[in-house]
């Protein structure tokens, strides 16, 4: 049976490892929860145990795995322990129990970024009971094979997720408990006003059945996530995009400031220094107001470089399209250029200027 509950449990985190959330730290999906309910041994389903209470805490690892632990305590019934005599203990038992929970709407039906209103999960655990056998009439009968039981368990979570932060849950929690050993009751009651203690071959089976039915509802709170949800995130695909092409740029941009910073363009006498972008022949407004400086009647030389970061051949074309776009735009203006020289990548001048000088 451990077995069969590794398998679901890696079954559902490898479908759901497909996507990626966030709100998965450790502190992350935590939640706690009360609940309360009845129980009945399954055989005679009309004796019942009596009523159970219980808190329990879970981890959610994926929108649809999570891990449970889970406390509860029994409490006394007239038909409890045997049909005649009333256990004096108010708590009968204690069981602890460890449980892999699958979110079965997310699980086949996709995890949409929250929690649906609806949603049925399965679970299924191991766990301990401890029992508590009552005493009456100075007899008091113990027996360590009779006190403690290994149990499985297994059951549905009907949830209803509330609020518009989805931080509470109300819960119907029907499950089975399977006892690994099939054990006399410790007493039971002779029909003639005393207890007697049960032996292995006189059939005092009145809680001595395998499987205990049990029922529960209960509300749970989810704690406040690193995301600032009560819940998983999916990380969008364009997210991620963004993040990589931050991650990208900063170093070009860093490298950009570093040449800005040491380019000491030449005097050109009466002339003007035009600069541009990286990679741009574009005049800006700035570069377009310098040239407005130059008197219509004079006669220029250009001379267009480019910064090094480009191929040789690349840059040549780049400087050369700078120098077309100065010329161009004096030539409008009705100055002279006598010549207009690309030079590409060339020595100390290897800047993303235009060096315009009046003869």
């Amino acid at each position: 049976m451990k077995k069969i509950t590794l398998v679901i449990a890696m079954f559902a985190m490898a479908m759901a490892s497909s996507a990626q959330y966030t709100g998965h730290k450790f502190f992350d999906n935590w939640s706690i929860g009360v609940e309360g309910g009845v129980s009945t041994n399954l055989h005679d389903w009309d004796k019942p145990n009596g009523g159970v209470a219980g808190i329990n805490f879970t981890k959610g690892i994926t929108p649809v795995l999570s891990l449970e632990f889970q406390g509860q305590v029994g409490f006394n019934d007239d038909a409890n322990w045997n049909w005649a005599v009333k256990s004096a203990n108010v708590v009968d038992n204690v069981s602890v129990y460890a449980n892999t929970k699958i979110n079965l709407m997310n699980w086949f039906g996709g995890y949409k970024g929250a929690p649906r209103l609806f949603e049925i999960q399965a679970r299924g655990g191991v766990g301990y009971t401890r029992f508590f056998w009552p005493s009456f009439d100075g007899i008091t009968t113990e027996s360590s094979n009779d006190l403690n039981r290994c149990n499985f368990k297994f059951g549905l979570d009907f949830d209803f997720n509330l609020g518009k932060q989805k931080a509470w849950t109300i819960s119907v929690r029907p499950a089975v408990i399977l006892k690994t050993s099939r054990d006399n009751d410790p007493v039971r009651y002779s029909g003639e006003g005393m207890a007697v203690v049960c032996d292995k071959g006189n059939g005092c089976l009145a809680y001595g059945h395998n499987a205990i039915g049990q029922i529960t509802a209960g509300v749970t709170y989810h704690f406040k996530t690193s995301n600032g949800t009560h819940y998983f995130t999916e990380v969008k695909p364009v997210e991620v995009t963004k993040v990589v092409e931050k991650t990208v740029e900063k170093p070009v941009e860093k490298v950009v400031e570093k040449v800005v910073e040491k380019v000491v363009t030449k005097n050109v006498g009466g002339g003007v220094t035009v600069e541009f972008a990286q990679n741009k022949a574009t005049l800006s407004n700035t570069a377009k107001a310098k040239l407005n400086t130059i008197d219509k009647s004079a006669t220029v030389v250009i001379d267009g470089y480019a910064s090094p970061e480009g191929a040789k051949a690349y840059n040549q074309k780049l400087s050369q399209r700078r120098c077309d776009a100065v010329k161009a735009y004096l030539e409008d203006r009705g100055v002279k250029v006598a010549g207009a020289n690309a030079h590409g990548a060339e020595g100390a001048e290897s800047q993303r200027v235009v060096y315009v000088t009046i003869k």
